[in-house]
């Protein structure tokens, strides 16, 4: 289930997300943005680094 939450993230926690999204495997963000991003579902973490999830891209595009 897709969850759509385009008021959920402050433009900083969204700034993280995009940071992720480009600098994988090592991006550097705030701790706690990233434990956000993994509550909400829009980042996972695998053994290379956080990921960008596919409900985490819904969510960049959104903002487009």
């Amino acid at each position: 289930m897709t969850v759509h939450t385009p008021k959920l993230l402050t433009p900083e926690e969204f700034a993280s997300l995009i940071e992720v999204a480009v600098a994988s495997p090592d991006p550097i963000i705030p701790a706690a943005h990233l434990t956000k991003l993994v509550t909400l579902g829009f980042v996972v973490l695998a053994e290379k680094g956080p990921i960008v999830t596919g409900d985490g891209l819904i969510r960049i595009t959104e903002s487009e």
